[in-house]
């Protein structure tokens, strides 16, 4: 009976060692062809007066024209492009019909862990919206929010101090968003509250503010409640609750249509 269940005990181990041999091998397939799907994204629909690299105009927003019709051809669900300077992050983003659609599709509609950028079901797909979000995957080669981890491991936020905006550029208009909060959350915290009204409003950002783990002394003044958009990512090991989200406030926007 022992070696039978020896035997039993050893072939357990085997078959486990063998599944996650497998898992490793596929997360290395899928961030492979994950990266050269948006490698092509980039080169064919983000185009920069710089080639490659993504200069700034004299306004101080980023000199990228997309090709938003050709993008809503390969994928109608497309709302935006994102573009975060100091973390080098560019990429599409959608809008999901249904809760996690593109948690494993790329934009191409792939079955991908990588998965896609997009905006949550309640979000609004103009980011007009008094609350909206975008989630995307850590990464651990830093792509898709991967790099969003480079925030809050940098000693008190330098990162955003040097250049705290993200850019959304939804064809008509680009918007550019500055950050001013940060915190490790889990899913399904205060940090994801539905805004509908003022007073939802207020008390979203009196939560924001009472948990910002970011030691930044600038003071924001949000009496006329800007739209506000929040990052969100996994952070810690996978599968589990926890959350790093990033919060930014509508600052400016430029019409380019």
């Amino acid at each position: 009976m022992k070696k039978k269940i020896r035997t039993l005990a050893i072939i357990i181990c085997i078959a486990v060692i063998i599944i996650e041999i497998v898992g490793i091998i596929k997360d290395k397939s899928d961030l492979a062809a994950a990266t050269v799907e948006y490698e092509s994204i980039r080169k064919e629909y983000a185009l920069s007066a710089a080639g490659n690299a993504v200069s700034e105009g004299d306004d101080g927003y980023p000199e990228m024209e997309i090709d938003f019709d050709k993008l809503r051809e390969k994928n109608s669900d497309v709302t935006a492009w994102i573009y975060i300077p100091c973390l080098e992050i560019s990429y599409p983003v959608v809008k999901e019909n249904e809760i996690d659609e593109y948690l494993h599709k790329t934009f191409d509609g792939k079955m991908n862990n990588s998965g896609c950028l997009f905006e949550d079901v309640l979000s609004d797909e103009n980011f007009c919206g008094m609350h909206d979000m975008i989630f995307g995957h850590n990464m651990k080669d830093g792509s898709m929010f991967g790099s969003l981890k480079k925030i809050h491991s940098s000693e008190n936020g330098k990162i955003l101090e040097d250049n705290p905006y993200v850019y959304i550029n939804t064809g008509d208009t680009i918007y550019r968003y500055e950050a001013f909060a940060y915190e490790i959350t889990t899913a399904g915290s205060g940090a994801y509250s539905e805004v509908k009204d003022n007073d939802e409003y207020d008390a979203f950002i009196a939560y924001v503010l009472s948990n910002d783990q970011w030691d930044n002394d600038k003071k924001y003044n949000f009496e006329s409640r800007p739209s506000i958009l929040t990052l969100s990512t996994c952070s810690g090991f996978a599968g589990g609750n926890r959350r790093f989200v990033i919060h930014t406030y509508k600052e400016s926007e430029k019409k380019i249509r």
